[in-house]
């Protein structure tokens, strides 16, 4: 009984303990100080523009700073790059920057981005920061900065974070995955990779990444561009097998476009051209500045000879000529430009040449890559649009890639990232039907915060700043959606100028008003609308001068504008863009 009877105290005693009630949870903080905040501020949903901020307690880490070439419907406009306010609102927290790889779309940003918050330290291999240094837009900006290397295996501590570099297969040489030690645990960044084996065999790389990761990696944050590609993405050496076909052309000059920061596929031309007894001349300044720093450093090698300069290209026989062209992904494309519509001041494609060059010439606009093939094969060439050329299809891990990466690092949280939304699906659904749970396969979106702490949540409500920043000429992010709309309305439907002189004391027209269209219509077949336009006009005019109590040029442009577009638009079915020009003497 007495037993009983304490037993029955204990837990009365229990219950009420100093009035606790220890049936309800205690309802935790939102946060805890070993939170990780992953922050996409570009690359998701999109093709480049690769940016990261990965952030815990007061430290942030960002990775990679890139760009992407502009929409045919943004004209004008030279680069987009990502929204760096958040990273502003927050500079005494930035420890450093990343680079992963000297493509575009890891650095292209880079030049502009580093002028906003000087003496950042920056972490790259040798090959990537020769890439970046070569830069024109880079070296002639002045940037200050804190340089440095990094080698593969060798870790590094970056403010409250422990980065681990290692090499990864690719198309341009330095280019690198990370494992980076956070307070939730490992969280592994390889953006862009390829295995670069033949298919069925495993690449030295992926021990190293087995390694490294162990049995608890927290996150993977694995690049996703061809992820619905089935198989293995080409190898440098079957890339540079072809590319030796391609130069071995005995009835002409052979001319390849590639871009700058491919140092691989430098190599292998030039590799190319010493194997079959041939030589090789570099045109734009972009690449030569590339080829030049890369030389320096060991990154190229080249025997005495090989390269001649322009006093040269005469003497030697076109069949033992190749030229590498500036030009991919929208770097100097005017020299193939003006090469195809027979401008150029150095080189006229002839009958029996190969002109070979990326499927992504000009993004964006398939309509100017047509008509370069066109015009090409006109002059006689023959016209290799060879996609391992560029920096996108001969560089990214496609579905058996990816799977591989995943089940070597064998993550938590697996997180798609660059590429457009389905590819980041795509990538995603990969991991469920492997077996991953839905909730620990995240799809992001630029700007959308992904937080973990110790409850282990995922994708939350915060956002930062995201929308595309412009580069236009020497301005950054001033262009604003008007420009745009009007660059649109002057590039679509024209520019209509009207131009006419009033007499301020006897209110009349004393000269015009004159027309002058461009891109609007055909003026030698359009004589009766513009005496039509010219009539309008002076009675919008005239009526305006007999009403007013004073002679008001700026209304008067305004009425011209309104008037005379309505007018235009009932007789067109246009809108061009109307420019009054009103003087008052």
């Amino acid at each position: 009984m007495s037993k009983s009877h304490g037993q029955n105290r204990g837990r009365s005693s229990r219950s009420g303990n100093q009035g606790k009630n220890f049936s309800q949870k205690r309802k935790p903080p939102e946060t805890s100080r070993q939170a990780l905040k992953l922050i996409p501020l570009g690359g998701m949903e999109e093709m480049g523009k690769n940016m990261w901020a990965i952030e815990q307690e007061n430290d942030i880490l960002i990775m990679d700073m890139g760009s992407q070439m502009p929409d045919s419907d943004q004209p004008g406009v030279d680069l987009l790059i990502p929204n760096t306010n958040y990273l502003a609102d927050n500079a005494d927290k930035i420890r450093g920057v990343v680079f992963t790889s000297g493509n575009p779309d890891h650095i292209g940003s880079a030049p502009y981005i580093l002028s906003m918050f000087p003496n950042l330290k920056l972490f790259a291999t040798e090959a990537t920061f020769a890439i970046l240094e070569s830069r024109h837009n880079f070296y002639s900006r002045k940037i200050q900065y804190k340089k440095h290397i990094l080698k593969d295996g060798k870790a590094t501590r970056v403010g409250s974070f422990k980065v681990t570099p290692f090499t990864v297969g690719y198309n341009t040489p330095g280019a690198i995955g990370v494992c980076i030690n956070t307070m939730q645990g490992k969280v592994f960044y390889v953006s862009s990779f390829k295995f670069d084996v033949s298919e069925g065999h495993t690449p030295e790389w992926l021990e190293s990444v087995k390694y490294l990761a162990g049995s608890d990696t927290f996150a993977l944050l694995s690049g996703s561009v061809a992820a619905e590609a089935e198989g293995y993405a080409p190898t440098e050496q079957e890339i540079g097998a072809k590319i030796q076909e391609i130069c071995s052309n005995p009835n002409g000059t052979t001319y390849i476009s590639t871009h700058p920061s491919l140092l691989n596929r430098l190599q292998q031309i030039i590799d190319a051209a010493e194997a079959l007894d041939k030589h090789v001349f570099i045109e734009g300044k972009s690449i030569l500045n590339t080829f030049n720093t890369a030389r320096k450093k060991g990154l190229i090698k080249v025997q005495r000879g090989t390269i001649i300069s322009p006093t040269l290209i005469e003497e030697t026989p076109k069949h033992k000529l190749i030229v590498i062209v500036a030009g991919a992904q929208g770097d100097d494309v005017p020299h193939l430009m003006r090469m195809a519509n027979r401008e150029h001041g150095s080189f006229v494609i002839e009958e029996g040449d190969v002109v070979a060059y990326p499927e992504d010439l000009v993004p964006g606009n398939m309509r100017s890559v047509q008509k370069v093939n066109d015009n090409f094969s006109k002059l006689g060439a023959l016209v290799l649009h060879y996609r391992p050329l560029g920096i996108q299809h001969s560089a990214h891990a496609r579905r058996e890639e990816v799977l591989g990466l995943l089940k070597a690092v064998r993550p938590k949280y697996f997180i798609p990232i660059n590429g457009p939304h389905y590819l980041l699906r795509t990538a995603a659904d990969m991991a469920i039907d492997g077996g991953y749970p839905d909730k620990n396969a995240i799809v992001g979106k630029n700007g959308r915060v992904i937080l973990f702490d110790y409850k282990h949540r995922k994708m939350t409500p915060e956002t930062v700043p995201s929308y595309d920043i412009m580069v236009d000429g020497l301005g950054v992010g001033d262009l604003k959606d008007v420009v745009i709309r009007d660059r649109q309305l002057m590039a679509g439907d024209g520019i209509l100028n009207l131009v006419l002189i009033i007499d301020e004391q006897d209110r009349k027209i004393v000269e015009g008003p004159d027309i002058v269209s461009r891109g609007f219509v055909d003026v030698d077949k359009s004589n009766r609308l513009f005496e039509e336009v010219n009539k309008n006009v002076g009675m919008i005019v005239e009526s305006i001068l007999a009403d007013a109590q004073e002679v008001n040029a700026s209304y008067i442009r305004d009425e011209l504008r309104d008037q005379v577009g309505k007018f235009l638009f009932a007789k067109t079915e246009r809108r061009p863009m109307i420019l009054p020009v009103v003087v008052l003497v």
